[in-house]
């Protein structure tokens, strides 16, 4: 007898031997006990999880000739005294059990002539007459609705099983008379059970490492694990390593997965390349190692996530869950997430890729960069301790206009007077250099840091004002008194004035500019000559800038605040505001300033 591959030889018998699958078998035996078959059954799922096994092992339970009537127990084909119907059904050779393939019969006259047709002719020999389709989403739109009425209304005794691996592509009014089962995926583990009988009855010697390493291979499918598990024996002949697993299906081991997973934890751009190179010269399909690689990553990620309570979230991982949780331990959430994108990305690029070495050599260096990437929580963090005076100076730039109330300021201490530098006498007969001007005098004429203290009616308020020289002695208004908001009025007016003064703001390069400005702004009629005894230089004599120093303004501190009445008149509260020292101090630092508006708090009786 020629040989046969283990996925035919294996295919499961019964029941109970289709492997993971628990919930469709139940129900199909309970349906069979009861006597309580459709007419019409729908399979879908992945590819060799069991579909077209499961609609054999139901039309073998339908028509056994060892029982009686319908059983859930059909024979197996290695059974001696299997009946004729079993065996044939097994065989794909029975007249009474059709397997038609809609991948190859899509029209409507090959669905017409091998099933329409034959459904008024009894079964030959078995109490049902049954239809297999695979593959049925293969069919045309003419083809499913020739099948319509025939599903809906079989004669009796006729029972449609179809099997599909892509459910979406059936036509709703096909699913809505059908009774529909759903194939999962099979745990990896199952899958390595089932290899471990396989070898241990074909009398194979492969190690655990080398059956979990095939059982990972066929991702959820049974017969791709097979298949695989065929490949490997014909590889390595007797004994069956891990090694050669990974060289007979070209796929990269669990020690090649970790050993990029420590590269990138330890920032081994080195390793990771040296990696890539190995793969290539054994001949591994790069796009594959990319996909196993995400798995990892997939599973890096769940552990980090879930913690211990993973083992049947990462039943098809490459490693044990306490190797995970310490390959996992370095990342964090975010890191892993990071990775996994990235490689999405790798992955996608390798399908058209010129040159895919290349590619996947970016790809990982690209994870190690991105492990140098700080977390944003961490940005912020630093962000927020950052010094608030800056901020504050930052915000005193913009325009502001005056908002009234009822506080005072406590004027910061002021610093002591610093004695004005002698003034610099240049030679006329040769044009000094930059750098011997000096430097412009700081332009610190900000406002200070205040502290607020209300004040209640009718107080007389001292006022004490900041003394003036060294730094100009400009009292300062703080922040809260002031009412931020863009006037297009006070914009016009502004950019008006700096049109007449011929001043567009821009900064001064260096203090030779700013002692040429100021001296061209003194006059030339100013400018006197003093001849020196020795050398007979003229000189320029220092420009006088005091007119341009505000000066200290001077409040009337003495008046005490009117009196408001319970219900104030504008001209009371109006009389009130120009009364408070703060504002008469803003309408001396903003000359021609003036209040125009003044609001009562609903909680407040003074505004």
């Amino acid at each position: 007898m020629s040989y046969q591959v283990i996925a035919r030889k294996w295919r499961p018998q019964s029941f109970d031997e289709v492997t993971g699958q628990e919930v469709v078998t139940h129900s199909l035996r309970n349906a069979i006990e009861h006597d309580r078959l459709h007419h019409a059954y729908l399979f879908s799922g992945a590819r060799g999880v069991g579909k077209t096994t499961t609609a054999r092992l139901l039309a073998k339970a339908l028509n056994c000739h060892k029982s009686d009537s319908k059983t859930t127990t059909p024979c197996r084909i290695d059974d001696e005294n299997a009946c004729p119907s079993c065996i044939e059904i097994a065989e794909s050779r029975s007249l009474d059990v059709l397997e038609i393939d809609a991948a190859s019969h899509t029209g409507i006259d090959n669905v017409r002539e091998a099933i329409i047709d034959g459904l008024s002719i009894n079964a030959a020999r078995d109490r049902c007459k049954v239809f297999i389709i695979d593959e049925v989403h293969q069919l045309s739109k003419q083809a499913f609705n020739a099948l319509l009425k025939s599903i809906e209304e079989p004669p009796p005794n006729v029972v449609f099983i179809m099997a599909t691996t892509e459910l979406h592509k059936v036509p709703i009014t096909i699913t809505s008379r059908c009774q529909e089962f759903q194939f999962r995926t099979i745990a990896n583990s199952k899958i390595y059970d089932r290899l471990k009988l396989i070898a241990e009855k074909d009398k194979i010697d492969a190690s655990d490492e080398a059956l979990r390493e095939i059982a990972r291979s066929g991702m959820g499918s049974m017969r791709d694990a097979q298949s695989n598990f065929d490949q490997v024996i014909s590889f390595s002949g007797g004994t069956i390593e891990a090694a050669d697993v990974a060289k007979a299906l070209g796929s990269a081991g669990a020690d090649v997965l970790e050993k990029v997973i420590v590269a990138v934890t330890n920032s081994d751009a080195k390793t990771l390349l040296e990696t890539v190179d190995d793969l290539v010269s054994r001949g591994h399909d790069l796009r594959n190692f990319a996909s196993d690689l995400l798995g990892v990553f997939r599973d890096l990620m769940v552990q980090k996530v879930a913690g211990d309570s993973t083992e049947s979230l990462v039943d098809s991982a490459a490693f044990s869950s306490e190797k995970l949780g310490e390959l996992a331990a370095p990342f964090s959430a975010s890191d892993l997430l990071r990775f996994f994108h990235s490689l999405c990305e790798t992955e996608s690029s390798l399908r058209d890729a010129a040159q895919p070495r290349y590619v996947l050599e970016v790809g990982l260096v690209k994870l190690v960069e991105m492990k140098k990437l700080a977390p944003i929580e961490d940005i912020l963090k630093k962000l927020g301790s950052a010094d608030s005076h800056a901020a504050a100076a930052a915000a005193g730039e913009e325009k502001k206009t005056l908002k009234s109330d009822c506080v005072r300021p406590v004027v910061a201490e002021a610093k002591p007077p610093q004695p004005e530098p002698e003034p610099e006498v240049l030679s006329y007969d040769e044009a000094p250099p930059e750098e011997n001007f000096p430097e412009p005098p700081s332009d610190d004429i900000g406002f200070s840091d205040t502290v607020f203290e209300p004040v209640p009616a009718g107080a007389v308020v001292p006022f004490e004002p900041r003394p003036s020289g060294g730094e100009f002695g400009m009292s300062r208004i703080p922040s809260d008194l002031l009412e931020h908001f863009d006037d297009p009025r006070l914009d016009d007016a502004y950019e008006a004035a700096l049109r007449l003064t011929g001043d567009d703001l821009r900064p001064l390069k260096s203090g030779g500019e700013l002692a040429t400005r100021l001296s061209g702004r003194a006059g030339s009629a100013n400018r006197t000559q003093a001849h020196s005894t020795g050398g007979g230089t003229a000189a320029r004599p220092a420009v006088d800038i005091s007119h341009m120093i505000p000066k200290a303004p001077s409040i009337d501190t003495t008046q005490p605040l009117p009196a408001l009445s319970d219900d104030p008149t504008n001209e009371e509260l109006m009389a009130y505001a120009n009364a408070l020292p703060s504002v008469q101090l803003a309408k001396q630092i903003f000359r021609g300033a003036a209040v125009v508006e003044v609001r009562k708090h609903k909680d407040q009786r003074n505004s």
